[in-house]
């Protein structure tokens, strides 16, 4: 910010120059956005069924159009590294706290879906993304510890005219077969990644931070509600901590993070660069 004209010691008559207004800075709280990211992305799940959705498709996979304002992904462990590659991985979350890679700059911008739905050539696809429409969820029908796949009737890439069936000839198609694996999967690696962000807490490695970035067009944007792994206290566990750390892979975690981080200049080259092709 500028500084705001003092007047002159000695009396004039003369007006004070008018001090130009100066635009708030854009806020982003990350503090509730892995709840958020996921209310937009399961609208209304239901247990999979042969006849309720035996007429129901799956449009094409690689259009991304739903995650364009989606600016924090939730992750898994395992795509950790992958992630780092290309984007920041932060910790989000008041009670409970995610993994999230930070995909954009401002609350309602995803920098790496394209105008044609199109994820950005060569980036990492997060799983969760991929796993859509489908989820696992407790399935009441099983008992009260059953999960079941669900399928998510409201999102843009269900319908009924368009894409590949999930059901035909009364079984579950090799695409449907596929899903459930795929869900199973990314379930486990779930849990997996709850053990890691214990881990952090218990030997109280995260730190919140503040960011403030200031975009070409003069607008200033804060990120708050954020955590990342404080690397000076991570060097400081105890040799039996830091063992038990390098063998369950928590280390390699903690590593990748780090290195992600490197990635936040290119959110704001990125960033910049759209602004610029958006300007007349």
């Amino acid at each position: 910010m500028g500084k705001t004209p003092v007047a002159s010691r000695k009396k004039s008559a003369s007006k004070k120059p008018p001090v130009k207004p100066v635009a708030s800075p854009a806020a982003t709280g990350l503090s509730d956005q892995v709840g958020e990211t996921l209310r937009q992305l399961l609208r209304r799940a239901e247990p999979l069924d042969l006849k309720r959705h035996a007429d129901f498709k799956v449009k094409d996979g690689r259009d991304f159009s739903f995650a364009s304002k989606l600016h924090t992904i939730p992750l898994s462990a395992v795509e950790f590294m992958p992630t780092a590659r290309h984007y920041p991985i932060i910790f989000a979350g008041e009670k409970d706290i995610h993994p999230v890679a930070l995909l954009g700059l401002r609350s309602d911008e995803n920098l790496f879906v394209e105008a044609n739905g199109r994820w950005k050539e060569g980036c990492y696809v997060p799983a969760i993304l991929r796993r859509a429409p489908f989820v696992l969820m407790q399935d009441t029908k099983h008992g009260k510890d059953g999960v079941g796949l669900c399928l998510d009737v409201e999102s843009p890439l269900v319908s009924k005219t368009e894409g590949t069936p999930i059901f035909a000839n009364g079984k579950p198609t090799a695409m449907l077969a596929k899903m459930a694996t795929f869900a199973a999967s990314y379930s486990k690696e779930q849990a997996r990644t709850r053990q890691f962000v214990n881990a952090c807490m218990a030997n109280d490695l995260l730190v919140e931070r503040r960011m403030e970035i200031t975009l070409a067009s003069g607008q200033r944007i804060i990120f708050s509600g954020f955590r990342v792994i404080d690397e000076e206290r991570l060097r400081k566990l105890d040799d039996t901590t830091a063992l038990k750390w390098f063998r369950t892979g928590w280390s390699a975690l903690a590593l990748a993070h780090f290195l992600s981080l490197g990635n936040m200049g290119r959110l704001h080259h990125r960033s910049n660069a759209r602004v610029t092709q958006k300007a007349p």
